[in-house]
């Protein structure tokens, strides 16, 4: 086992563990850890949670960095799986997550904590996340959770002067790309439901948080860059969906809908649901996904009784209704998303259905 970094804390009794999330990371590793190296407090420990990266990922940890201690898993089991897996092997109670492609700015981890600790009821803090190529515009600024099963980006692409002096925020649900968290107050189990794989599993462990009554909290004064993700899925690096991608996001849509709508929230919005799925549909004929739409249902359909047992808990020990979580909208797609015009207006006459069926539905909930 690697050396473990030990400093003195400056800021708080509790020591401080970084938890890095890797898989092939070559091209950003160096970088991310020298970040948290800079940071002006504790860092007791930091482990690089390796998901069975196949590129020079750990041979640069190991050269350049000895202190970073690693835990290489036997398989890719994704993001929240390792995150899982860090939560449990931290020395310390304070983990701060990130991804293998964010990079810490100056004290943003000190002002992340100390919004964290003066809320009691809050279970996981994030700060602003900007594009480091774009470091004056925003990426996301927290999350909510859209009534369609979606996850809405906080001030997404909006210039970071929006937010100057702006105060630290709750939000509805969270992007885990960089966030902190304090095992002492967490009580729910483990924090990542690993039957996601990626992508929404942070919008699933924000729902988790939310429905049992905690709060999530947005500290903008907090700032990390973020760089292009993960090579071969990344939409931001490449333009397009990887067969991964779409199959994950309409699965993992779908277990949303079925572990947190109440059966009151599924009857009241059946009609738009059943639109958007054909949407759905339609769209995964046109773009040739159909083999990751059949397998995503397929999925669901031979995991219905895990699904099935993971409601019942969620609805047993929920704690705040839909409607205080719900919102609504423009349906939150990627620019990539409409290539054509045909496509672009489908969007948008998709957005006035859904738009004018919430102003009703809102009310019945």
């Amino acid at each position: 086992m690697n050396k473990v970094i030990q400093r003195k804390p400056l800021m708080t009794s509790d020591h401080l563990t970084f938890c890095i999330i890797n898989y092939n990371g070559e091209n950003y590793l160096e970088e991310t850890i020298r970040s948290v190296l800079k940071q002006k407090h504790a860092q007791d420990e930091i482990i690089l949670i390796d998901n069975a990266s196949v590129d020079r990922s750990l041979s640069i940890v190991k050269e350049k960095f000895s202190g970073v201690k690693i835990v290489q898993l036997k398989k890719n089991l994704g993001p929240g799986a390792a995150r899982n897996a860090g939560f449990k092997c931290s020395l310390n109670d304070l983990i701060v997550f990130l991804d293998n492609d964010v990079c810490l700015t100056n004290n943003s981890i000190r002002q992340l904590i100390a919004e964290f600790e003066k809320r009691p009821k809050v279970a996981a803090a994030m700060p602003c996340v900007l594009y480091a190529d774009r470091p004056n515009i925003i990426q996301y600024d927290g999350a909510d959770m859209h009534y369609l099963g979606l996850m809405i980006l906080r001030n997404a692409n909006h210039n970071l002067g929006k937010l100057k002096n702006c105060e630290p925020q709750k939000t509805g649900s969270i992007v885990t790309a960089c966030f902190f968290m304090d095992r002492k107050r967490w009580e729910l189990g483990k924090p990542f439901d690993e039957d996601f794989f990626m992508y929404f599993e942070d919008h699933d462990f924000g729902l988790k948080i939310r429905t049992h009554g905690y709060d999530i909290l947005s500290v903008p004064a907090a700032t990390v860059l973020h760089r292009e993700g993960t090579p071969g899925l990344s939409l931001r690096k490449h333009g397009q969906y990887a067969p991964l991608r779409v199959f994950n996001n309409i699965r993992n849509r779908w277990q949303i809908i079925l572990k947190f709508f109440s059966l009151r929230s599924l009857f009241i919005l059946f009609p738009i649901l059943a639109i958007y799925e054909a949407f759905q549909f339609a769209v995964a004929l046109k773009k040739g996904w159909m083999r990751e739409w059949f397998s995503a249902l397929f999925w669901i359909m031979n995991n219905a009784n895990r699904i099935c047992n993971k409601r019942l808990q969620v609805q047993r020990n929920r704690k705040i209704s839909d409607r205080e979580i719900f919102r609504n909208g423009p349906l939150p797609f990627a620019p990539e998303f409409a290539q054509t015009r045909l496509e672009e207006r489908a969007i948008k006459f998709l957005n006035g259905i859904s738009m004018t069926y919430w102003k009703y539905a809102k009310h019945l909930l």
